[in-house]
């Protein structure tokens, strides 16, 4: 079986001989992981305990999440990660990652918006009719906000806003929408939502069965 995504296409677009190197001659390379990176990781982690805490009944406080924050950070920081602009120490970003998460708390508690279906829910997609070859994807959070409306919600913790054609055209979320219309048979609509955390904005967009 073999199996794409989004990711794997975007590296296909962006060089083929790199995506021939990487995925199918299966080259080993030293990956580096920027500071950047690993702040969206870490913020990704704390806003999946948020949700699946509270799926469980538990309410965590904002002080409890940044401390999870303070511990993932340091549990998991290394020298090998790169800082590229020597103005900032890790420091400034885990302040940056700490104010994201504190507006995002303070825009959506008591986080009541629909009822949580899933949490990095990994979608998976056939390509042809057998199932040979697939497309996979992990959705940050699905809601259901009313029977059979759905939305995709996806964390960014980019430095900067997207152009709106950007997003008109965002072939990510198009294919989970894709992937939750698949596996959920009681959709009625799905609305894709990103969340932009170091502007606390939220942008709403969806796709018609043509754009699909």
């Amino acid at each position: 079986m073999t199996v794409y995504s989004h990711s794997r296409l975007s590296c296909y677009e962006q060089c083929p001989q790199k995506f021939k190197l990487q995925y199918i001659n299966k080259v080993e390379t030293e990956v580096e992981e920027s500071v950047e990176a690993f702040l969206g990781s870490r913020v990704h982690e704390v806003l999946e305990k948020l949700y699946r805490d509270r799926d469980h009944q538990k309410m965590n406080s904002l002080e409890e999440l940044l401390g999870f924050l303070r511990d993932e950070w340091k549990d998991n920081w290394s020298d090998a990660i790169v800082v590229v602009n020597n103005e900032y120490t890790p420091e400034n970003y885990l302040r940056m990652a700490e104010k994201y998460l504190a507006d995002y708390y303070k825009r959506y508690h008591p986080f009541d918006q629909g009822r949580t279906v899933a949490l990095e829910e990994r979608i998976l997609i056939n390509l042809d009719e057998p199932g040979e070859y697939k497309l996979q994807g992990y959705i940050d959070r699905l809601t259901e906000m009313k029977d059979g409306y759905y939305e995709i919600h996806d964390y960014k913790t980019n430095s900067r806003l997207p152009l709106p054609e950007y997003l008109r055209t965002d072939r990510q979320l198009a294919l989970y929408m894709i992937g939750v219309q698949n596996q959920y048979p009681d959709v009625k609509d799905v609305r894709l939502i990103w969340h932009f955390l170091k502007f606390d904005k939220e942008i709403n967009s969806t796709r018609t069965k043509k754009e699909l």
